[in-house]
């Protein structure tokens, strides 16, 4: 145990004129900090250090002396020293400012505003004239034959004055008339048409009239719960704005006039009624994401569910059919169904297990030629009969397969027809591959 003396030998020793000033000065800053007011230099003559004063703590009565150990300690009064003679700095303000809901309001006022005034001059109104023939039964001094007048909306596509439709509004036109947001009027005519999709593309003739094209967007990358913009002419009362939400994705829908299906289709709740066909979906950009074709409806009126066509896929066939008039799809000849946890247990498969089954397989085709099995066996789910036993296709060329709706998106969107694709499947219960080179789709 070491003696009082000695620890008065080791405080002297250590608190030297310098040093006692810095320990003047370290306080005061404690102090000043503890009470919210910036530190005043310590009163007396200016003290510049040319070494480093010695810690504070060795100053401590209780601290062990160890005075070798003190002289080579690194200092830790030099900072709190120096800073003494600088006032604290004021804290710092938040980066981010709160806003009032008149502000939020007001800013998607100005967004909402915005894009309409940009896209409308993209946006068409078409009046069709189609004839109708109303047979030998006509009343005398009638003509045979009748016109009706249908309506719908669409959207310029490029500079050339090329504008995209449904093509359900243009079919048989004897006459078609755009009407732009500005009130002029131009006669288009049909340059080419696509059942399967659903798309038509009409051309202004007059060469003077070139509304400027809408911006496209990327369909894949849309989810659910976003902004969805609808634009139109419904009713034929002028064009007007309506928005809601993606409501879902994947939807599949079934053009009236053709055999297949239309994969990937966008459902949201952006009010849409009969004059909206054909007109743009658009994204929190402005940014052209579907193009509206159905609406699912007990009325005939929206009734909060709309079914939007996805650009992805037109941009496939829109400029096929400005070039080539139509569109040439790959296509398997299989009939089949998505794979849920009762076809699943019917197959004798693991609950999880996902794909398409294959029911049914057309003659001479490529399915058939690449040796792909149908269902061979009926079996009873829910008091309904089913096919099973077919092959369940999980995936195509490394992209996996979860329902038919995965295998109609792939096969149109990454296929042509000629390529050759390798097709994973569950052959009773086993996986094995099958190669598939894509025919051309028949006509209707």
């Amino acid at each position: 145990m070491e003696s009082k003396s000695h620890r008065y030998r080791l405080f002297r020793a250590t608190l030297t004129p310098g040093s006692f000033l810095t320990v003047l000065a370290t306080a005061a800053l404690i102090l000043a900090l503890a009470c919210g007011q910036p530190s005043e230099p310590a009163a007396g003559p200016t003290v510049v250090e040319l070494t480093p004063p010695p810690p504070i703590n060795t100053v401590a009565p209780a601290a062990p002396a160890q005075p070798e150990a003190a002289e080579t300690q690194e200092p830790q009064a030099t900072e709190p020293a120096l800073a003494a003679a600088e006032p604290t700095p004021a804290p710092a303000q938040p980066l981010v400012q709160e806003l009032t809901a008149d502000q939020i309001t007001a800013a998607h006022d100005a967004i909402m505003s915005g894009m309409y005034e940009r896209a409308v001059p993209s946006v068409v109104g078409l009046r069709v004239i189609q004839p109708v023939t109303v047979g030998v039964n006509v009343p005398q001094g009638m003509p045979n034959d009748l016109f009706s007048r249908a309506s719908g909306s669409g959207f310029v596509w490029d500079d050339q004055g090329h504008v995209v439709t449904n093509r359900h509004v243009v079919e048989s036109a004897e006459r078609i008339v755009v009407v732009l947001s500005d009130g002029t009027q131009a006669d288009a005519e049909i340059v080419g048409q696509d059942p399967d999709s659903d798309l038509a593309v009409i051309k202004i003739t007059d060469d003077s009239v070139r509304p400027p094209p809408l911006t496209l967007g990327d369909s894949d990358t849309i989810r659910p719960g976003q902004l969805a913009v609808a634009i139109g002419d419904p009713f034929s009362r002028g064009f007007s704005m309506t928005s809601g939400v993606i409501s879902a994705l994947g939807r599949t829908i079934s053009p009236s006039e053709s055999n297949f299906a239309i994969p990937r289709v966008i459902q949201h709740d952006a009010a849409t009624n009969p004059g909206n066909s054909g007109g743009p979906l658009l994204n929190r950009k402005g940014e052209l994401v579907g193009i509206n074709a159905q609406i699912i409806s007990q009325t005939g009126a929206f009734s909060g569910v709309g079914l939007a066509i996805p650009v992805n896929l037109a941009k496939l066939v829109i400029p096929a059919l400005i070039t080539e008039g139509h569109y040439e799809y790959p296509y398997i000849g299989i009939r089949g169904t998505s794979v849920g946890p009762d076809i699943a247990m019917a197959m004798e498969l693991p609950p999880d297990t996902r794909g398409a089954l294959v029911l049914a397989i057309g003659t001479d085709s490529a399915a058939s030629r690449g040796g792909l099995r149908a269902s061979d066996r009926l079996t009873v789910i829910d008091g309904t009969e089913v096919p099973i036993g077919g092959d369940v296709i999980i995936d195509i060329d490394g992209t996996a397969i979860r329902s038919m709706d995965d295998l109609l998106a792939y096969v149109v969107e990454h296929t042509r027809p000629g390529d050759t694709s390798v097709f994973t499947v569950l052959r009773d219960g086993a996986e094995t591959t099958v190669n598939i080179t894509m025919d051309a789709r028949p006509t209707q």
